[in-house]
């Protein structure tokens, strides 16, 4: 009995593409999210530039009319008999440590910028503090103001008296109230000793008196009687060595130069008490009427201002002295509450950006994602290739396709390098068209453990996790690669998907 067969089909046939595994589909998916992100942020910052024409989070100076104000961010009060009774002057030391004299229970009270407090102090040489209002914080001194005794007390940082400040060969009948020094270490003082003497004092970082001016004027209009004070409550320096002196009950503040030469008035609102002068040269006053701190430029313009009366967080009751830190920190003397306020400024945050209105707006905010398709495009593909697959190449005569193909990366362990050097096929030498790359030990072990396959298969497999895929005509080896998860390239796949060549 003769059985007839149907002949096996001779036509060449095609396998079916490799699939992606597991891993594979996570990276590609893990890439498409990580450029579609980035690209949204290249479109949002394209578009904000055309709209600001400054990239976002570059925060260039504001004008005037729109500063943010300093924000409320805590208290420092105190607990038990160490509580602020009615704090008046403040402080600030290198260090962070604030300074307060606490004029209800006539000494200075000592706390660590969060607010905790660390000890006081009101030791004099021949006494205690009977008057103390303001202080000043100077080089590891601490220099405290005492109106009753007339003078100025010298303490070091951790209060321990050290000297009275005494004016240079010359014994001067006074009451020294506010004080501050240039940035040459030059005292300037504010004098209410009688009614008749209201007046700013000058003195050499020796400690010579250089020059007095002044006298007790109670004024009625703003521009009257310059250099003329009625109680100057507070004094603060410029880079430039102006002086500027809060002029409390005339509602003004007034302005001199280095040698004590009047310079111009500044009009500000209610009672100008404490001053201080920060680093972008802004000038803070604090209002005691008011119950508020403005804050200006050195030339009088309001920049902005913050607080308001009140009991509660950020509410003054009879505010009076200021002072700043190296941290941009404000602290605030809250007399009738019992407390120094801290505030800060807040943090710069982009203006918000409106939607694109127009056509032009948003093909410049759209404009960035047509590189995705670049990016794609110009993405390199490494395949690691076995030896036998290379083999394949060199018979099917593509080693130049391969070499003309720029975005197209042959990897194969530094091991294999002697198998190619040296080797011309088409005229080109095979190390031309393979890179070697070193192998992970750690990598290779642990694909060893897991599936138990020769370490020369394991290498491959190792190096192939990284790259797109694995090119292999060697069946043990694909199928240890499907164990493994790591997508393999058959060569007919290669040919047709990568050259773009028919392999019969």
């Amino acid at each position: 009995m003769v059985t007839e067969t149907t002949p096996p089909d001779s036509s060449p046939q095609r396998t079916a593409p490799a699939r992606l595994t597991g891993r594979e589909r996570r990276r590609r998916i893990i890439l498409l999210v990580v450029l579609v992100v980035l690209l949204a942020l290249l479109a949002y910052a394209t578009y904000y530039f055309t709209q600001n024409r400054r990239l976002p989070g570059l925060r260039l100076a504001e004008p005037a009319s729109v500063v943010e104000p300093p924000r409320f961010l805590y208290a420092i009060t105190g607990a038990g008999t160490n509580k602020l009774l009615s704090p008046v002057g403040v402080g600030v030391a290198a260090d962070g440590r604030v300074y307060a004299v606490d004029f209800g229970r006539r000494r200075v009270s000592v706390f660590t910028n969060d607010g905790r407090f660390l000890f006081s102090f009101n030791k004099t040489d021949d006494g205690v503090l009977s008057n103390p209002v303001h202080l000043a914080v100077k080089d590891g001194e601490v220099w405290v103001t005492d109106r009753r005794h007339s003078a100025i007390f010298i303490y070091d940082l951790q209060g321990k008296f050290q000297r009275r400040f005494e004016p240079q060969n010359e014994e001067l009948e006074w009451a020294p109230l506010a004080l501050a020094f240039s940035d040459k270490g030059e005292l300037r003082v504010t004098d209410v000793n009688q009614s008749a003497k209201h007046r700013l004092h000058y003195f050499s970082a020796e400690g010579s008196r250089t020059a007095t001016v002044g006298r007790t004027v109670q004024v009625t209009s703003l521009d009257e009687a310059p250099g003329g004070f009625y109680f100057p409550n507070g004094v603060a320096v410029s880079k430039d060595g102006s002086v500027f002196v809060s002029d409390g009950n005339n509602r003004r503040v007034q302005v001199f130069d280095e040698k004590g030469e009047f310079k111009e008035m500044l009009d500000t609102s209610g009672v100008p008490r404490g001053m201080a002068i920060d680093e972008k040269e802004q000038l803070y006053v604090v209002d005691a009427v008011a119950h508020t701190v403005d804050i200006y430029t050195l030339g009088g313009n309001q920049l902005t201002q913050f607080g308001s009366q009140g009991f509660g967080p950020g509410q003054f009751n009879f505010p009076n002295d200021i002072a700043l830190d190296g941290r941009g920190r404000i602290y605030v003397s809250d007399r009738s509450n019992g407390q120094v306020q801290v505030w800060g400024w807040p943090v710069a945050e982009p203006p918000a950006v409106a939607a694109p209105t127009s056509v032009a707006g948003w093909l410049a905010c759209l404009a960035p994602l047509l590189l995705l398709p670049l990016l794609l495009l110009l993405r390199k593909i490494r395949i690691v290739v076995t030896p036998d697959f290379v083999e394949a190449i060199v018979v099917a005569e593509q080693v130049q396709a391969v070499a003309r193909k720029r975005r197209l990366r042959l990897v194969a362990p530094e091991v294999d390098r002697a198998l190619y050097e040296g080797r011309t096929e088409e005229g080109l030498d095979l190390s031309t068209i393979v890179e070697f790359e070193t192998h992970s030990e750690s990598d290779s072990r642990a694909i060893v453990d897991k599936i138990a396959v020769p370490e020369r298969d394991a290498v491959y497999l190792s190096m192939a996790m990284r790259a797109r895929a694995l090119g292999t005509s060697d069946r043990e080896m694909r199928r240890n690669a499907v164990l493994a998860d790591v997508r393999v390239v058959s060569f007919e796949d290669f040919m047709r998907d990568y050259l773009d060549a028919e392999h019969s």
